[in-house]
């Protein structure tokens, strides 16, 4: 079981292994902080961050 790690961006607590934090040097992103930080980089427009995941599709009849 790898070590919990706090998100640098928000703190949750994230699974990563001590490779990938020594290799980071302690900088470790959150997968939701790691999308934010892409989508800003790429220059497309980000959705508005308290938006919530839409519930899946019913199945149609």
């Amino acid at each position: 079981m790898s070590p919990l790690f706090a998100c640098s961006g928000c703190g949750v607590q994230i699974e990563r292994s001590v490779r990938l934090y020594r290799e980071q040097k302690g900088r470790l992103l959150c997968s939701t902080c790691k999308d934010r930080l892409e989508r800003s980089a790429g220059g497309s427009p980000a959705p508005d961050a308290d938006e919530s995941p839409r519930p899946p599709l019913a199945p149609s009849s």
